[in-house]
């Protein structure tokens, strides 16, 4: 019986995305049926005047649509535009030169010590809470699935509400406001209490769904979308790398805790790793405010 509770629950949260898509249909709808019932009371027009109207309707509506598809034109460094299928993007250059770029190893950088870090605390979560003497594992790893899968809805969604209102917001900016949260959930995870461990699921699991759901966009519109799969496949290599990396040295650090057998019980288990990656994630924090510095010239123009 609990087992088909969650089921239900897992399925209703996989559901509730389609409400928004749901109703705007139907906002969408109504309004139309209003606004055609006020015009057949206010005009009485012949067959004629009713093929004009429909016609200045389909080139508003044609308009309309032109609109909310218009290409964002950004200047590039010597002046000229560029407009690559309505997206606007800073320059169009191949791996060769973005590994140049400082900006490119800001974001490389920022990646590798936000969204990667999470990544590798999500894989090590059942050992984790078995360390801290939790017996929720299995429902830490369904928190962190959920609140990941959310975290890559949200910038789609904060895209077509922004779009509403004409305003486009700086995606360094943003990515600067998932890594934060992170960072400071680390520092959180040395509390013992075990809704300290919920909580940091919950927002590391959102924050890094989050960030590898942007990345694609930041990755397009720093360096181009000719290149992109490569470009954004150079970047997310830091993935592997951070796997690597932070996992390997967070097990020796485990082991040296540990026991003869090589497990360890106890808050000191994970305490030296969890400052270490608080403290990388604040300088993740760090380089992305000093990549949105370097791009607020341009996405200052795109809104």
């Amino acid at each position: 019986m609990i087992g088909l509770d969650r089921v239900i629950g897992t399925g209703v949260f996989l559901l509730m995305p389609l409400v928004i898509p749901i109703v705007e249909k139907i906002r969408e709808k109504i309004s139309r049926r209003w606004n055609l019932d006020r015009e057949n009371r206010v005009y009485n027009v012949s067959i004629d005047d009713q093929n004009g109207l429909e016609s200045i309707e389909s080139g508003v509506v044609k308009e309309e649509e032109e609109e909310e598809h218009s290409t964002v034109q950004v200047h590039n460094e010597v002046g000229e535009v560029q407009v690559h299928h309505g997206i606007g993007v800073r320059e169009e250059i191949g791996v060769t030169l973005m590994v140049q770029r400082i900006d490119f190893w800001l974001y490389f950088l920022v990646y590798f010590f936000s969204a990667t870090i999470g990544l590798v605390f999500l894989n090590t979560l059942g050992q984790i809470a078995e360390s801290r003497g939790s017996s929720k594992t299995s429902s830490l790893v369904s928190l962190s699935s959920s609140f990941g899968f959310f975290g890559r809805l949200m910038p789609s969604l904060l895209d077509y509400f922004f779009a509403r209102s004409k305003y486009m917001i700086s995606r360094p900016a943003f990515l600067m406001a998932l890594a934060a949260p992170i960072a400071g959930v680390f520092f959180l995870l040395l509390n013992p209490a075990n809704v300290s461990l919920i909580i940091s699921t919950a927002i590391i699991g959102v924050c890094t769904g989050a960030i590898t759901s942007i990345a694609v966009s930041i990755t397009t519109e720093l360096f181009g979308t000719k290149k992109f799969s490569i470009n954004h496949n150079v970047v997310v290599a830091n993935i592997s790398i951070g796997s690597f990396l932070f996992g390997y040295s967070s097990a020796l650090l485990y082991r040296k805790e540990g026991n003869e057998d090589g497990r360890c019980l106890g808050m000191a288990c994970y305490r030296s790793t969890f400052i270490i990656w608080g403290s990388l994630s604040t300088l993740g924090t760090v380089l992305a405010l000093t990549l949105y510095a370097r791009t607020r010239k341009f996405y200052s123009k795109r809104s």
